[in-house]
């Protein structure tokens, strides 16, 4: 998916990063009242902060949608993001 595509889908609260990065490399996440797009890390630590694109990111034809990993408990299912 192009960036333009990407940036319309994190406008709509729907994380998002690229094919190409690990899974170390977290994503990316536009938060509500916030005109900042933030970089959510979770491994090995967690961690947010501010995101700077590079021109490479605005070109890439690689974004896709980031599925939160769903961490399962004996008494519930929790979603854990960021």
């Amino acid at each position: 998916m192009l960036f333009k595509d990407a940036l319309s889908k994190l406008e709509k609260g729907i994380p998002m990063n690229r094919k190409s990065w690990l899974e170390t490399d977290g994503y990316l996440k536009l938060m509500p009242g916030m005109g900042y797009v933030w970089k959510i890390v979770l491994l090995p630590n967690p961690n947010a902060g501010n995101f700077i694109f590079a021109v490479e990111d605005f070109r890439a034809d690689d974004w896709q949608e980031y599925k939160v990993p769903v961490k399962e408990t004996s008494e519930s299912i929790e979603v854990v993001e960021g």
